[in-house]
């Protein structure tokens, strides 16, 4: 096939996968290690930016043909080792961040909306993490610096849901204060993370938050745990961290990282950690009473 029908079939899959609403396949497809995806980065060197541009206005309405198109671009410097312009290119003003984002504020109730606008945000995370290691030399951390000012925008444009029908933006919001959190603890800001915890907090009641998706809780409760370990609340962060292990399959890589936070922080944690393994032991638990908890959107690592 030639480096052009690559491309094209790249971008038809995605048109495919968009027009049959079909999330768990367009997140795939988006990824930035997906094998499709770079299949086609490897013929954008022989496909001028019109080219590029017009395989994917063929097969795609807006904003989903700029978001391929500025995707397959970044792709594309990544796969150069040039991750700083993979970066500029996704946190740009028409980058597929802000895109997707724009998309879902105008579509708060759709949950497609909202799986897209967090693939692309959290590819955005990832080239800030790795642009920042290319830079680690120099002790430079000015991509995960820019992209926590970029997710800071995000949750103040998006804003929390006021409404129930609001799913897309309900799980948008969590997903960005998730992320926000993560991006705070590469940065030692403990002062951000707390901030992020009192966000939660307010917007995110006990009915409201069990109408998430198991994954984004157990996500949310890893990190919030983690805040609060870090503010020296060791009991809240025990709780958390239980109950987020309480959501998980009891197979979970997830299990390996929720243990492996409570057991160095100090001997006082060694009991809840040891009841822990014990619970994993000892409940047979091969799948968790909420549909996928133990296949996280977001990794908690």
């Amino acid at each position: 096939m030639g480096s052009l029908g690559q491309l094209n079939e790249f971008v038809k899959a995605v048109s495919d996968a968009i027009n049959s609403q079909n999330i768990a396949r367009a997140k795939l497809l988006f990824r930035l290690d997906n094998p499709q995806a770079q299949q086609a980065i490897f013929s954008l060197s022989q496909t001028t930016p019109a080219q590029l541009n017009g395989a994917c206005k063929r097969w795609l309405q807006q904003p989903w043909s700029d978001i391929t198109s500025q995707h397959l671009q970044a792709l594309q410097k990544r796969s150069n080792g040039q991750i700083a312009q993979a970066f500029s290119i996704y946190m740009g003003p028409e980058g597929p961040a802000k895109k997707a984002l724009t998309a879902l504020s105008e579509n708060p109730q759709s949950e497609y909306m909202c799986s897209i606008m967090e693939q692309t945000v959290g590819n955005a995370e990832v080239l800030a993490r790795e642009a920042d290691a290319q830079l680690m030399l120099e002790g430079d951390s000015s991509k995960s610096k820019a992209v926590g000012g970029f997710l800071q925008q995000c949750i103040s444009s998006l804003g929390p849901s006021r409404r129930q029908d609001e799913r897309g933006r309900q799980r948008g919001y969590l997903t960005l204060l998730i992320l926000m959190t993560r991006v705070y603890m590469r940065l030692n800001n403990v002062q951000g993370c707390s901030q992020v915890l009192k966000n939660f907090k307010q917007n995110y009641s006990g009915e409201v938050f069990q109408t998430i998706p198991a994954a984004y809780r157990v996500s949310a409760y890893y990190y919030l745990g983690r805040t609060e370990l870090n503010s020296d609340n060791i009991s809240g962060g025990i709780e958390l961290l239980d109950i987020a292990f309480r959501e998980c399959k009891a197979d979970s890589e997830n299990v390996k990282h929720i243990l492996r936070t409570l057991i160095p922080v100090s001997s006082e944690l060694m009991s809840a950690a040891y009841r822990l393994v014990l619970g994993l032991v000892v409940c047979e638990r091969a799948v968790c009473q909420h549909s996928g908890a133990g296949q996280l959107c977001i990794n908690i690592v």
